[in-house]
């Protein structure tokens, strides 16, 4: 089975994965970045107007294979 790496950026810290995971093909990767994903967004801090993360999802030989965006931006009425 192929090992796939999640990396996650949200503009000031980045965490690269270095352990991975195996599932049996990409498509199988993208449950695992909906759940990283929902319990990022679970944990947006309440007060803060702007914020977003990027999680990179990488191959085995370190090819980035796509990217999953999350933001929230709050924009009140002037």
């Amino acid at each position: 089975m192929p090992r796939y790496f999640i990396d996650l950026h949200d503009g000031s810290q980045h965490i690269r994965d270095k352990e991975g995971f195996d599932v049996p093909g990409i498509e199988a990767t993208q449950e695992r970045v909906v759940g990283i994903m929902s319990a990022i967004a679970q944990n947006f801090e309440a007060g803060v107007d702007h914020q977003h993360c990027v999680a990179a999802v990488r191959g085995e030989d370190g090819t980035v294979l796509y990217r999953a965006r999350l933001s929230l931006d709050i924009q009140r009425p002037e």
